[in-house]
């Protein structure tokens, strides 16, 4: 369908009050997404830089929107697109100026999902006519009805992730309103059934309506439409996220009936609702069963599981004087002292599981590396434990050894990065040789003859065999030794490296 009959000529302009009302807080706020956006569209950084600095100088909505024409009307369609659609996610108010410039460039094509996005938009800041008359003047010109349809599922999915659930309700109601050949494709123009069905679901699922999303998936099947795992996904989800397992649990059991093959993705989908409800028992069927199926676990699973189990996480924040410092000793002070019974046999089946390890780790001859990047502070503590009885099951270790762990440029946490101080302290009471590096903060690293040495002996946590009955001054100490020797050794590390 030619893109002049498919959207108007341009999007209705924001009225001047609605002008005025765009404050130098919106401009500055906008800075940041444009900075994301620009970068990853394509424009250079001097471009980019330049950008902030103009708009960092508008202190009118006026000078905004001249910022805005310039940079539409001198970078890229792709860089432009990618500024839009940042600022759309952002919710920021100068995404509507800035759709207003996009529309005028010479490269502009209609898109469903921007016009939904600026007409959601319309509707969250007060502009409620002016968002009514886009949709009007878009769908008008749509004259493909399979088109209008998935005009209408983009429409619902922009409006229920700014919480307009009602308006979101009302194009669900007039899609379905539509003839019967709109959504099946079958009508002028059609050969989309297919895409206006997984649309529908997507959004019905954003908007938390499970069941409708279900009743959707059945309509798009009898249709002769082959829905894929991900549709499954997101319902299941949906139901998942709402608490109803039971239900979850059948939509994928669902999936083998469609002739789908469970795959890591609805595996997931399923982990991290049972975490999120902290069901361990569950959490152990379904890893044993992705075992039978030879589902592997990935990092996001590794990070489900381990942060719903309450012990480990409370162990791994605290980092108490009876930390356990092998795998072996953290299955059995679980057994001992978790008051969930099967978060000990949850911990040791993905103990028993390398998939995530063995994409964590790095194995060259020159260097055994861990990365740690991605992991939760749970998951970097017991993900540590599997790696050393990694390293020490006698395989010839490389020249070098290192754990990288990062300074915490992308922790939602300020301050002392969290991974570094739990990998440093781990380590330290082992009586590791590994120590940060002097070019890299968040590396620790030693040489192959230390850490040979160091994997020959033995340790245990000084008070795992006590009695748990301690006063508490002396249990508030005892952590005491361990940190200090640890900061004596960093001392000392640095000024050998600064002394060579």
């Amino acid at each position: 369908m030619p893109a002049a009959t498919s959207l108007p000529a341009r999007a209705p302009a924001p009225s001047a009050a609605r002008r005025r009302r765009s404050s130098r807080a919106a401009v500055v706020s906008a800075s940041s997404s444009l900075r994301r956006a620009a970068s990853g569209g394509g424009s250079s950084w001097r471009s980019e830089r330049r950008l902030m600095s103009e708009l960092d100088r508008t202190v009118t909505s006026g000078a905004a929107e001249r910022v805005i024409r310039g940079y539409v009307g001198t970078k890229s369609e792709r860089a432009a697109l990618a500024a839009l659609s940042r600022l759309l996610i952002d919710s920021d108010p100068l995404a509507i100026p800035f759709y207003e410039a996009v529309t005028q460039a010479r490269w502009f094509k209609w898109s469903s999902i921007h016009a939904a996005g600026v007409a959601a938009l319309l509707e969250a800041t007060g502009g409620a006519e002016e968002s009514r008359s886009l949709v009007a003047g878009s769908a008008a010109r749509l004259q493909c009805p399979s088109e209008v349809a998935l005009f209408y599922c983009d429409l619902m999915a922009a409006f229920s992730s700014r919480g307009l659930n009602r308006r979101a309700m009302d194009f669900y109601a007039q899609l379905r309103a539509m003839p019967p050949p709109a959504l099946s494709g079958s009508g002028a123009g059609g050969g989309g059934g297919g895409r206006i069905y997984m649309a529908m679901i997507k959004s019905l699922c954003l908007m938390g309506l499970a069941a409708e999303a279900e009743e959707a998936l059945r309509e798009m099947v009898s249709l002769g439409h082959k829905p894929d795992a991900f549709q499954f996904g997101l319902v299941a989800k949906c139901y998942g996220k709402a608490g109803q397992l039971a239900e979850m649990e059948r939509v994928i059991a669902s999936m083998s009936d469609a002739g789908i093959r469970l795959g890591t993705g609805a595996a997931n989908i399923v982990l991290s609702c049972y975490s999120a409800c902290r069901d361990h028992g569950k959490m152990l069927m379904w890893l044993k069963r992705m075992r039978k199926l030879r589902i592997a676990p990935t990092t996001k699973a590794y990070n489900f599981v381990l942060n719903s189990c309450t012990t480990v996480v409370k162990m791994a924040r605290e980092l108490g004087p009876s930390l356990p410092l092998s795998s072996a000793q953290l299955v059995k002070k679980l057994r001992s002292g978790s008051p969930w019974p099967a978060e000990a046999d949850v911990v040791q089946e993905l103990l028993a599981a390398s998939s995530v390890l063995d994409k964590a780790m790095n194995w060259s001859e020159n260097e055994v590396k861990l990365n740690l990047h991605g992991f939760s502070v749970t998951s970097a503590y017991v993900l540590m434990l599997q790696w050393v009885d990694a390293i020490k099951g006698g395989r010839a270790l490389p020249l070098e050894v290192s754990v990288v762990c990062g300074v915490g440029k992308h922790s939602d946490v300020r301050g002392e990065p969290k991974v570094r101080e739990l990998a440093q302290e781990v380590l330290s009471r082992t009586g590791s040789p590994l120590r940060l590096s002097a070019r890299n903060k968040g590396r620790l690293v030693a040489k192959r003859d230390r850490v040979k040495q160091w994997l020959t002996t033995e340790w245990t946590s000084p008070l795992l065999e006590e009695s748990t009955d301690q006063s508490s001054s002396t249990s508030d100490q005892q952590p005491f030794l361990p940190k200090l020797l640890r900061k004596l050794g960093q001392m000392f590390s640095s000024f050998v490296s600064v002394s060579r």
